[in-house]
């Protein structure tokens, strides 16, 4: 396994198969990503929140992979004026606020403008799910 990498959660394995077996759309609507309170952050299942979480947005897109129906990719996309802080942990949020995704992330600091630097950093959160998953993006 890689050293970075993204599980779903006990919680979004759960949202997934009901929304299988119900026939139903999951709407994914927001990434969010956190500090990991100042340390690397361990990718467990059980994850019901970011343990640091500093900053959450709608999803800038949702998309899946045409080859391999299990793969989806989340972008979020952190605007320049947003930061401040070292990004070492990501999840994905359904419309119910549930985390259906936690991943840890390669340190990033994200500064801002009165640090006399800024940057616009597009985070890209990959997640694997059922082939048959009804999985959209809402906004």
């Amino acid at each position: 396994m890689s050293e970075f990498f993204t599980v779903l959660t006990s919680a979004g394995e759960a949202r997934i198969a009901n929304a299988i077996a119900t026939n139903t759309t999951l709407n994914v609507s927001h990434v969010a990503v956190g500090d990991g309170n100042g340390a690397p952050v361990a990718v467990i299942e059980g994850r019901v929140a970011l343990v640091g979480e500093v900053y959450r947005a709608p999803i800038n897109t949702l998309a899946q992979d045409p080859v391999d129906l299990s793969l989806y990719v989340a972008e979020l996309v952190i605007p320049s004026e947003v930061g401040g802080w070292t990004i070492r942990e990501v999840g994905l949020f359904d419309d119910a606020g549930t985390l259906l995704a936690y991943g840890n992330f390669p340190e990033s600091y994200k500064p801002v403008i009165a640090e006399g630097s800024a940057k616009e950093l597009v985070v890209r959160m990959y997640m694997r799910a059922s082939a048959g998953a009804s999985i959209q993006l809402k906004i």
